[in-house]
C-alpha cells in the first residue's frame, strides 16, 4: 500500500512538472489548449527585441512594415497590411530574467522551456540562452578612397542642465565620450556627419579632442543654431586628408526653431586631388513613441520640400553637383518623404532585401531610418554603401550609462552609415 502511494505521488509530479515539445505554429493555433502548461518550442526562435524583463522573439527577424511596403494616410497597401498582420501574429512576448546585454537582437533561442500564461505570452523564471551571431566586422576603406560616416550619436551634450539634465549625468557622459569616441576611431572615417550633437562648440570640441587622442588631427564645424540646450548636427573631419571649401548652407533662414535647423549642406574637397563634392546633413522630425508613419508625416514633409529646394541653391553656390545626403529622416524607406527624394533624382544607395539591411530597432522591427542618397554625379563615385551594427541590435535605456559596459558597442541607438568615395571615377 504504501508503495503504490509513493508511486502516485511521483506520477503527480511528474504530471506537474510534464513539459510538452510543440512547434511555434501549433503554439499559436492552439494558444488556449496550452495555457498554464509548459512546452519546450521546437522552432528556433529569433530575439527581435530586448526590453527590460521581456524578450520579442519569432521565426525571423521581423521588419517594419513601413521599410518594404507603401503605406498611405489615405489607405494602407494590401502588402503593408499583409507585413503588419504577419509580424503581429508570428512573434511571442517572453517574460524571463535576463542579464540585459548577454541577449542582443537576431540572437537565436533554441529549445525554449517556458510556461504558457496568455495569448502570445510566455514566462520562465530563468535566464535564456542564445547563440550569439558573430559581431559585424566594418571593413577597412579602399586605398586612395575616403570614407564618410553618418551616424546619429543620440543627445551628445557637453553641459548637463536643461534638456540634457535627466538624460545624462557627469559619469554618465565620461563613459559615453570613451565609447563614442572608441567606435568612431574604429570606423577610420575622413569626415563624420553627426546628428544630436549639442548645439555650439563645446560638445564637438569635447569629442574631437577625445579622438585626436589617438593621433589623428580632426576638427570640427558645428553648425547654426541659436538655443545651445538644444541637439544639433556637426562636421568633424581629418584635417590631413579633407578641408572645408566654403560657409556651410542651411535650409532654413530661421535657424533659431528646433526642428527646423537641423538641415544643412556643407562643401569639402580632397586634399590630394582637389576633387570638390558637398554632403548634406539632416535630421527630419521624429515621430512621438509608438506613433504610426502618419504621425509628424505633415512637418517631415516640410524638412523634405526645404530641403530639395536647398539642394540646388547649394550645388550652384558651390559650383558643384556631387552631392551626399546622410543623416537620421525619421522614415522608413517606402514613407512618403523618402521616396519623394529618391522620385526627386536622389539615390537611394543602401543595400535593401536581405536581413542584415536596417539601422534602427523599435518594438521588435528593424529598418532603415538613417539615411544616404546621392546625387547621379556622386553616385558614380560611391564604392560601397552599408550600415554598421554596433548599436541597434545592443539592449539600451538611458540608464545604460550606469552599467559596467565600457565597450564601444551600444554608443547610441542608431547604427551608422559607412560610406566609401572614389572621387573623380
Amino acid at each position: 500500500m504504501r508503495k503504490i502511494f509513493l508511486l502516485l505521488i511521483v506520477l503527480s509530479t511528474l504530471s506537474v512538472h510534464a513539459v510538452e515539445r510543440v512547434s511555434l505554429d501549433t503554439l499559436q493555433a492552439h494558444w488556449s489548449r496550452f495555457t498554464n502548461r509548459m512546452v519546450k518550442i521546437t522552432t528556433p526562435l529569433v530575439v527581435c527585441g530586448n526590453f527590460y524583463d521581456s524578450l520579442i522573439l519569432a521565426p525571423e527577424r521581423l521588419f517594419c512594415p513601413e521599410e518594404r511596403a507603401i503605406g498611405l494616410a489615405d489607405g494602407d497597401s494590401t502588402m503593408y497590411k499583409i507585413i503588419r498582420a504577419h509580424n503581429r501574429d508570428a512573434c511571442v512576448i517572453l517574460h524571463c530574467r535576463n542579464q540585459y546585454y548577454n541577449v542582443r537582437t537576431g540572437d537565436i533561442v533554441r529549445g525554449l522551456k517556458a510556461r504558457v500564461t496568455g495569448e502570445r505570452q510566455l514566462l520562465t523564471g530563468k535566464s535564456v540562452r542564445t547563440n550569439h551571431l558573430p559581431k559585424d566586422r566594418l571593413p577597412r576603406a579602399g586605398k586612395g578612397g575616403l570614407r564618410i560616416v553618418g551616424a546619429n550619436i543620440e543627445n551628445y551634450f557637453a553641459d548637463l542642465g536643461g534638456y540634457a539634465h535627466k538624460r545624462t549625468t557627469p559619469k554618465q557622459l565620461a563613459v559615453k565620450t570613451k565609447k563614442l569616441s572608441a567606435a568612431l576611431r574604429a570606423m577610420h572615417a575622413d569626415i563624420f556627419a553627426l546628428c544630436e550633437m549639442q548645439v555650439g562648440d563645446k560638445a564637438p570640441a569635447m569629442l574631437v579632442e577625445a579622438l585626436n587622442k589617438s593621433g589623428k588631427k580632426y576638427a570640427f564645424v558645428s553648425l547654426g543654431m541659436a538655443d545651445a540646450d538644444r541637439i544639433g548636427s556637426c562636421f568633424i573631419y581629418d584635417t590631413e586628408r579633407v578641408h572645408p571649401c566654403g560657409e556651410w548652407m542651411s535650409a532654413y533662414a530661421d535657424t533659431a526653431s528646433h526642428y527646423r535647423a537641423r538641415m544643412y549642406a556643407m562643401p569639402f574637397e580632397e586634399t590630394s586631388s582637389g576633387e570638390r563634392f558637398i554632403i548634406s546633413v539632416n535630421h527630419f522630425k521624429s515621430k512621438r513613441p509608438g506613433r504610426t508613419q502618419y504621425d509628424t508625416n505633415m512637418r517631415r514633409m516640410q524638412n523634405t520640400d526645404s530641403l530639395l529646394t536647398m539642394l540646388p541653391k547649394a550645388a550652384e553656390a558651390f559650383g558643384d553637383e556631387d552631392i551626399l545626403l546622410l543623416g537620421d529622416y525619421n522614415c522608413y524607406t517606402q514613407e512618403e518623404p523618402i521616396q519623394t527624394i529618391v522620385r526627386a533624382g536622389y539615390a537611394d544607395m543602401l543595400p535593401h532585401g536581405r536581413s542584415g539591411n536596417y539601422s534602427y530597432s523599435y518594438k521588435g522591427e528593424t529598418g532603415y531610418l538613417d539615411r544616404c542618397f546621392a546625387s547621379p554625379d556622386m553616385a558614380r563615385q560611391i564604392v560601397r554603401v552599408r550600415p554598421w551594427h554596433i548599436n541597434a541590435d545592443w539592449y539600451y535605456s538611458h540608464g545604460a550609462y550606469k552599467m559596467k559596459d565600457k565597450t564601444k558597442h551600444r554608443y547610441a541607438d542608431h547604427d551608422p552609415i559607412i560610406i566609401d568615395v572614389k572621387l573623380g571615377n
